[in-house]
């Protein structure tokens, strides 16, 4: 299920906000500077008190800004949508006539801090939606006109200042290269953040609906697995009463051997489709819907060896306080999961060889690996492993659902599985599982 579209756009708006909120911060910061060295350092006689006050204002309505960042996000998302656009456009609307009136009390068009209305409506192209930057255009416009028929003139801006025996440039022509270079560092660095910061943001999105659609395969296995069984069952179950009868009747009879043998292969291959099926409903339908128990490691590992063929090749070694970790699982279904891993590593090695199982804990996850001493796997197989119906067994040893239905499964969760191979060395299986945090 993709991720709606309401929730992307109230994402990227979020993190547009953000940075928008963060640069106003370094906005008053940059015009109080440029105040104290202007009337201070350079001696420009300027309404300082006026000019102090537009800034104040400027801080105050990035303080409202921030409040309102903090608490809009408890509205519905479509209220949100709709309503996000509109306050960010205000925002940068106050900010354009701020700077409209600032500019207005110190020396209009004449000022070269007025190349800053380039940095407004460049970000506004960043951050609005296209009718509001549109409109934002008009009003720096409309600013713009006013300023050119009335400001409050700054004669110092003409002044001369010596810079080497040949060099005289006026303080406008100083400010210019300044601001040029203001504008254009503000500009990149901020839309060039931006950018990847919603880049970011797009792939942890497309990671969500990577998983959903992996939860959604698992269900759909899930249900075939359950209605197969369902469809199965019946005739299996019947063939397999039919098979022992006739066998019933042909013990003690003049007929070839061959004909019990043939009668003893269909019962063995019944048995067989019975444990893919059960194999199938275990991983992939009980797991959906088994309850979930709080165990320890220990408890979980005696209940994933029981039964178990070939239990006398599995080294199991506990962790001194990973058995006794509490987790929350399906036991039936995370058992099954375990038991696959353990099958795989004993199917891959020497009949003298063991596989390990060890415990132990890691931050607040316990760590099962599963290690064996097989042949292993080359990259181009491994990084195939996982994926559903891919099997490197022989026809009818494995249908490549384990390792699929396992990592839906821990994913679920909230744990992992990782694996470790290299050809003639052996593969290791590593699950992750969430300590079961305490309540009260």
């Amino acid at each position: 299920m993709p991720v709606p579209a309401d929730a992307r756009e109230i994402d990227r708006l979020e993190v547009n906000a953000s940075w928008l909120l963060r640069l106003r911060w370094v906005a008053v910061v940059g015009q109080l500077l440029t105040i104290a060295v202007a009337r201070f350092a350079i001696q420009v006689d300027l309404e300082t008190l006026s000019l102090l006050v537009v800034v104040g204002f400027t801080a105050i309505s990035n303080v409202a800004f921030a409040y309102w960042l903090r608490t809009h996000t408890q509205l519905p998302e479509q209220v949100r949508v709709r309503r996000d656009p509109w306050v960010l456009a205000a925002v940068m609307g106050v900010d354009l006539l701020s700077l409209t009136t600032l500019l207005f009390l110190s020396g209009g068009p004449a000022n070269p801090f007025t190349i800053f209305f380039f940095v407004n409506l460049a970000l506004a192209a960043v951050v609005l939606p296209t009718r509001s930057s549109w409109c934002l255009l008009l009003l720096a416009i409309g600013c713009l006109g006013i300023l050119l028929v009335i400001h409050v003139p700054v004669p110092a801006l003409s002044r001369p200042v010596i810079l080497g025996a040949t060099l005289q440039l006026t303080l406008q022509q100083i400010g210019l290269v300044v601001g040029v270079a203001l504008c254009a560092g503000v500009a990149i660095y901020f839309i060039t953040r931006v950018t990847r910061e919603l880049q970011e943001r797009e792939a942890d999105l497309r990671q969500v609906e990577l998983q959903r659609a992996r939860s959604d395969r698992l269900e759909a296995l899930a249900t075939l697995a359950a209605g197969a069984g369902h469809e199965l069952a019946s005739p299996l179950s019947t063939i397999a009463v039919i098979a022992k009868d006739l066998q019933l009747h042909l013990d003690g009879t003049d007929v070839p051997d061959t004909v019990l043998d043939d009668i003893g292969l269909i019962r063995s291959e019944l048995d067989h489709c019975r444990k893919i099926l059960d194999g199938m409903a275990s991983g992939a339908g009980q797991s959906l819907a088994e309850e979930m128990l709080p165990v320890t490691g220990a408890q979980l590992l005696e209940e994933t060896l029981e039964g178990l063929s070939r239990r006398d090749r599995v080294e199991l070694k506990h962790g001194e306080t990973s058995a006794k970790q509490p987790i929350v699982v399906p036991l039936t279904g995370m058992a099954n999961a375990l038991r696959g891993l353990i099958r795989n590593g004993l199917d891959a090695s020497n009949a003298e060889e063991v596989v390990e199982v060890s415990t132990q804990t890691l931050g607040d996850s316990i760590v099962i690996t599963i290690e064996d001493r097989g042949c292993g796997m080359t990259p181009a197989v491994l990084s195939r492993a996982g994926e559903p119906f891919f099997t490197t067994k022989e026809p009818g040893q494995g249908m490549g659902l384990g390792l699929f239905l396992t990592q839906n499964l821990l994913r679920r969760l909230g744990g992992s599985l990782t694996l470790d191979s290299s050809p003639g060395v052996g593969t290791k299986s590593i699950v992750r599982l969430p300590i079961a945090r305490c309540e009260g």
